[in-house]
């Protein structure tokens, strides 16, 4: 009797290691990229009370017989991991994203350089897509893990360099104030070639009254834009340089500033020999804007080998292009768009395919590392075939079925009390036994 409740007692071990596994789906209904598990049973050890033998045909032998066994109760069989995709859940952070596939995505610490050997890596597989871009440039998931991947080629993934107009400063401009001879007559103000005259101004009204300049060059500037030696040229007053000497003898200088109405390199050089303001004594000339002829795009190119996904170096600045947004493709591309409005490559997600992924091991969070029998673990761009493709702006919801969860509960609770009920019988029938002497 006391075998019936040696498998009671196992029965009801059992029951509860499964109750465990349940529970813990349960409580990570909205973990993301939770995997299920269940819980599978096997009967346990069983004793023979009868040993089989063979049967002879020979005269006066006896035929066969069956082997009798009694049996343990039952114990863990094996807790399997449910691989299914979970559902998509939208998010608001652009550079999360899921995989729509049996793919993982390849995080953990820094490795300096490329590699392509995953599993001597010492990196973890992961199913949760929530990345940021760090303090360095780089993409990290929630846990500070570094995110991996194929990095954009040096020299490819520039964007379209525009053609600029050159700017150049000139200070010290000569301005000649001429007052007329007679009683009313105008004042004449000539800056190169361009004169124009003013009523309102006297050359002594210049010395005193520096605003005086603001409103003459106002007029002057209307001018000279229609005047063909300025016809390639934006034209913009600046400020006065200098004011009228109080002998006259030296008139005053301004500054003014041009701008190639034409964009290109050429326009640079024409500046650098422009001679329209006229020489002057004092006249400096000073590059604002380089004028620059058009850049094509280069097109990205992903390498090969596996490394650290960050924001490219503008080769204009040598420093990091300045992201204001980003976008994550199906193919698992990251373009993000700087603060001049221009596309960036930065870099492509690697997908990482486990041959047996019920052979991996799960560790702390939600990674998980190849365990012994998880077979040949390789990485891959995302290409929309059985590793999947990536759903940017969405995270992937635990594949947890409530219904079958709480279905199971229900006949792991009456598989339990079965099980309890052996134990109680067994007690009553053993305090029968003792009681036969009485």
């Amino acid at each position: 009797m006391v075998r019936s409740m040696v498998a009671a007692v196992a029965g009801l071990k059992t029951h509860q290691s499964k109750m465990d596994v349940i529970g813990n789906n349960i409580a990570n209904v909205n973990t993301w990229g939770y995997k299920s598990y269940s819980f599978n049973f096997q009967d346990s050890m069983y004793a023979n009370s009868i040993n089989g033998s063979g049967g002879s045909t020979e005269a006066g032998a006896a035929g066969g017989r069956n082997a009798s066994q009694v049996g343990y109760g039952s114990t863990l069989s094996s807790i399997t991991n449910e691989f299914g995709t979970g559902a998509p859940s939208p998010s608001s952070n652009p550079l999360d994203c899921m995989i729509d596939g049996t793919g993982f995505f390849l995080v953990g610490n820094m490795i300096n350089g490329t590699f392509t050997n995953i599993e001597s890596s010492g990196l973890y597989l992961s199913r949760v897509g929530i990345f940021r871009v760090d303090n360095n440039g780089y993409l990290v998931d929630d846990q500070r893990s570094y995110v991996y991947g194929y990095s954009v080629v040096e020299g490819t993934g520039t964007p379209e360099v525009p053609a600029t107009q050159a700017k150049y400063a000139f200070e010290g401009v000569q301005m000649t104030i001429t007052d007329g001879t007679n009683a009313g007559d105008p004042t004449t103000i000539r800056i190169g070639s361009v004169e124009v005259t003013t009523t309102l101004y006297k050359k002594d009204d210049f010395l005193n009254d520096p605003e005086a300049y603001k409103a003459v060059m106002k007029d002057w500037v209307k001018k000279a834009q229609d005047d063909p030696t300025f016809s390639d040229y934006r034209i913009n007053f600046d400020g006065v340089g200098s004011t009228l000497s109080a002998t006259g003898a030296n008139d005053a200088t301004v500054k003014i500033s041009l701008t190639a109405k034409t964009p290109g390199a050429a326009a640079n050089a024409e500046l650098e020999t422009f001679t329209g303001l006229g020489t002057g004594n004092t006249l400096t000339r000073k590059q604002t804007v380089a004028g620059a002829d058009w850049v094509p795009a280069v097109p990205a190119e992903y390498a090969e080998n596996l490394s650290t996904i960050s924001i490219p170096i503008d080769p204009d600045t040598g420093v990091q292009y300045e992201i204001q947004s980003y976008k994550i493709n199906e193919d698992g591309t990251i373009i993000g768009v700087d603060k001049e409005n221009r596309t960036i490559a930065i870099g492509q997600l690697a997908l990482v395919t486990v041959e047996n992924p019920n052979g991996l091991e799960k560790t702390d969070g939600y990674y998980y590392t190849p365990g012994g029998n998880a077979g040949d673990v390789a990485a891959m761009k995302p290409n929309g075939g059985p590793s999947g493709k990536i759903l940017g702006g969405y995270l992937e919801m635990a594949n947890v079925d409530l219904a079958n969860e709480f279905s199971n509960m229900i006949t792991c609770q009456r598989g339990f009390q079965a099980n309890s009920k052996i134990i109680t019988v067994t007690d009553e029938m053993l305090s029968e036994l003792v009681n036969m002497k009485r």
